[in-house]
């Protein structure tokens, strides 16, 4: 009977130690999840008794080698803990995460999160992918060109990019899916840039781009640039040659105005010379200045008077040897006398003495 009372009372203790035990167990955190990006990795949960003093334990296991996994842990009183330092071998490990909750010295039971990796090729249900960096379009040379920040410099405190010797190996594709350009860029260059060609010209060309490092992956980054990528010669090279032919015709002009403005004051000079030589007459001679003075020529009147004779003049009038030409000098009055070469004939003698009254009176009346 005492044996029974026994028994009893240490299964009565037993009971009540289990349940003061669990009571005062916290419960176990709720949703965990994870959250990684270029720059790192975060957990997050959720927890409701939260007035309560309790706090969170973060345990990452590294499932690089199951056999050798390791474990590396940390303790926050916040719903959230940046777990980047914590990885190990991001660039071919995956991981998965365990929250417990700490209150006093008991703990909950650890919740687990999904299995994530930065490896492309790693069994995990989240992949871990890189942002591919802003890109920048320009027209160059007729081409579309294409420029970014390179990601090993951009991102090289990611834990994705953490002991890496790897180049970035990017790929642009048109949005029509014919031109496809594959370029690599080392981890030395601080830019990466490159240029396509496109088939036809157009008001809008769209590029997308993706790229990766050793097995990270890039997500998707499409860009489109708007206006015209033609290669235009520059405007110098028709304002030069226009500059340099206004140039000369301005140098030509000038030189042209020059010698017109030297020719004018030379011409000025002389003429003013000319006409100071011609208006000052005080500077000549007296009989230098000489007066064109137009005189009537004189005409000789000679009067010719009747003769009272009422003989018969001679048909010719006898002129005075200073009177007589110089060729008729010393020939007699017989040689002057006109002969007709058919002998004397009075009729002719007649009529030129009628005809020596008139003649030698011409004005004269006639005689009735």
């Amino acid at each position: 009977m005492q044996i029974q009372i026994y028994v009893s009372v240490t299964v009565l203790i037993l009971i009540q130690k289990s349940v003061s035990k669990a009571v005062s167990r916290p419960s176990p955190p709720a949703s965990v999840s994870i959250q990684c990006d270029s720059y790192g990795v975060e957990v997050r949960w959720k927890y409701s008794d939260l007035d309560q003093d309790v706090q969170f334990q973060v345990k990452v296991i590294h499932d690089y080698n199951e056999r050798n996994s390791n474990i590396t842990q940390n303790l926050t009183q916040s719903l959230r803990l940046n777990i980047s330092s914590m990885l190990f071998y991001p660039a071919y490990n995956r991981y998965y995460v365990t929250v417990t909750a700490v209150r006093g010295g008991e703990e909950s039971e650890p919740t687990l999160s999904d299995i994530f990796s930065y490896n492309k090729y790693a069994t995990a249900k989240i992949k871990c992918y890189l942002d591919f960096p802003e890109v920048e379009l320009s027209p160059k040379d007729g081409k579309l060109h294409v420029q970014f920040t390179n990601p090993l410099q951009l991102y090289r405190n990611s834990p994705a990019l953490r002991g890496l010797t790897d180049n970035l190996e990017y790929c642009i594709e048109t949005e029509e899916g014919k031109n496809k350009t594959s370029e690599t860029c080392e981890m030395k260059q601080n830019t990466c840039e490159t240029s396509i060609v496109f088939s036809e010209y157009r008001g809008e060309y769209c590029v997308n781009l993706t790229g990766k490092i050793g097995q990270r992956f890039f997500n998707l980054r499409s860009s489109c640039f708007t206006g015209d990528i033609r290669n235009y010669p520059p405007v110098t090279v028709y304002v030069y040659p226009v500059l340099g032919v206004v140039l000369t015709l301005l140098f030509i002009t000038g030189i042209i105005m020059l010698l017109v403005s030297m020719c004018n004051s030379e011409m000025k000079k002389k003429v003013h010379l000319m006409f100071q030589y011609f208006t000052d007459f005080s500077t000549q001679p007296a009989e230098e200045c000489r007066t064109l003075r137009v005189e009537p020529e004189a005409y000789s009147v000679v009067k010719i008077e009747q003769s009272e004779n009422t003989k018969e003049q001679d048909p010719f009038l006898e002129m005075s040897d200073d009177e007589l030409p110089s060729s008729t000098k010393g020939l007699g009055s017989g040689e002057l006398e006109v002969k007709s070469p058919y002998g004397p004939n009075d009729l002719v003698g007649s009529e030129q003495s009628n005809l020596s009254d008139f003649y030698d009176c011409p004005h004269a009346p006639g005689k009735e």
